[in-house]
């Protein structure tokens, strides 16, 4: 039986923006600096004690794919972060992979740089609206206790489009036919790997690994014959047949990508906890079969294992336009578009093993249209990254860090050019932003529209 507890307690207005960032990922923090650049009062308000979301807290490296021909799709801001990360030393040039420590202080470096006033160790629990069109104050929660912020225009980087919900707009959870979402992967970092008897072993066995770049090396389908038997042994509790790691910048360490949990929201207090639980106990489990079974793991250890689960899919904001497979498998352009992928649809299967990855066409990409930014249902708000408007389908490939950083500075850029003329975000001359984007180092490429039609 459950019950309802109603109070009432005054919370203070603890400052005034022109814009408003919730979410510290790459699209929240691409956001700021952008509308910070552009002039603007911004405020950023993340939940953990540093910045980059779901490539910090959750571990989630490297970057996944976005260059055509090794010209990069997403530019920018973006690329300025991470000039400096490889300056630092926290990446080499020719790898995607960067280290999380670094990044988490050029970050701060970054959005301090462009006049950004981070919150950190701060949750949004509410907004307040003028208006059923408008929201005007985010209600946050820290070690201060309750408070508000107030600010013309707010942008939505949770990721899971937290304040859409709680201004009640509409949006969508996971997939179309029963709402299952893609399965969440706690990311984690096993150090003291002699990684030349790790790549003689994997060469030894070619057939089950693919070798990216010279430095880099991804798992394919590794181990399937060790995994297959400790899985009739009931060692390995997890619904992967496989093991997946990819090589770092640190020559004896390996980041783990195989841990999944299924059947499970990333948008449920109790679910989350859960799996974060079992999370945990099936990354032991690969440790332990690595430790025993493969060359060059015998006196290797979990260094790491991320702050949090990480969690791929969750609510999807209606917007004025929503992105679909056929936009991303036919490579199609819009006159608003903002940025760029080329990403294949990859889905991991919210019920088991297994999933869908799908190439788009060879030396093709899709754009990322402005419109996918509004919420049908506001007019001063923007969003960014993951909680796009998107079907499940088109939002496994539009989720990945670069394009999700893209889209921040396409959504700062037009809440500070929207301050800047008095006008909602709906009204933002597409054709200026692109402008603004493209002076700025962004790569913006509306050359043709719908070419490749769907038959």
């Amino acid at each position: 039986m459950s019950s309802t507890i109603h109070y009432q307690k005054t919370i203070p207005v603890a400052g005034q923006f022109d814009v408003i960032v919730a979410g510290g990922g790459w699209a929240g923090i691409i956001a700021a600096c952008a509308a910070g650049r552009a002039g603007a009062k911004v405020l950023l308000v993340e939940r953990s004690g540093f910045l980059g979301g779901n490539g910090t807290a959750a571990l989630v490296g490297p970057f996944m794919s976005f260059h055509i021909k090794k010209q990069p799709l997403v530019s920018g801001i973006f690329q300025e972060v991470r000039d400096v990360v490889v300056a630092r030393e926290g990446a080499s040039g020719g790898s995607r992979g960067f280290d999380v420590e670094i990044l988490k202080d050029v970050l701060n470096e970054t959005i301090l740089k462009y006049g950004v006033t981070p919150l950190y160790q701060t949750s949004v629990i509410d907004v307040i609206k003028k208006d059923e069109r408008n929201i005007t104050s985010l209600v946050v929660h820290n070690k201060s206790g309750l408070s508000t912020y107030t600010a013309d225009y707010v942008i939505d980087a949770t990721g899971d489009a937290d304040l859409i919900h709680y201004g009640e707009g509409q949006y969508v959870v996971g997939r179309k036919e029963d709402g299952l979402t893609q399965a969440m992967t706690k990311m984690f970092k096993i150090a003291n790997v002699n990684i030349n008897e790790v790549l003689t072993f994997c060469r030894a066995n070619k057939e089950h690994f693919m070798f990216i770049e010279e430095d880099v090396l991804v798992s394919i389908a590794g181990f399937k014959d060790i995994v297959a038997d400790y899985k009739a042994k009931g060692l390995y509790p997890l619904p992967q047949d496989h093991v997946f790691f990819v090589t770092t910048n640190r020559r004896d360490e390996v980041l783990v990508n195989t841990t999944r949990v299924i059947l499970k929201s990333g948008i449920n207090g109790n679910d989350i906890t859960d799996a974060e639980i079992e999370s945990l106990s099936q990354a032991h489990a690969i440790m332990n079969l690595l430790k025993q079974e493969v060359p060059g793991f015998q006196d290797a250890y979990i260094s790491t294992t991320a702050p949090q689960i990480g969690i791929r899919e969750t609510r999807r904001i209606v917007g004025d336009y929503v992105l679909t497979r056929e936009d991303v498998m036919y490579a199609r352009k819009f006159p608003d578009a903002i940025t760029h992928c080329m990403y294949p649809i990859d889905i991991h299967n919210p019920k088991g093993e297994g999933g869908e990855l799908t190439n788009i066409p060879k030396g093709e990409y899709y754009d990322i249209p402005y419109r996918s930014l509004l919420p049908v249902d506001f007019d001063n708000v923007l969003v960014a990254g993951r909680c796009l408007s998107a079907t499940h389908s088109a939002h496994s490939s539009a989720r990945i860090q670069a394009t999700c950083a893209g889209m921040g500075e396409a959504a700062g850029a037009a809440a500070a050019l929207a301050k800047k003329y008095g006008v909602t975000t709906r009204e933002v001359d597409i054709g200026e932003l692109q402008q603004h984007l493209k002076e700025r180092g962004q790569i913006i490429k509306p050359d043709y529209v719908q070419r490749m039609e769907v038959s």
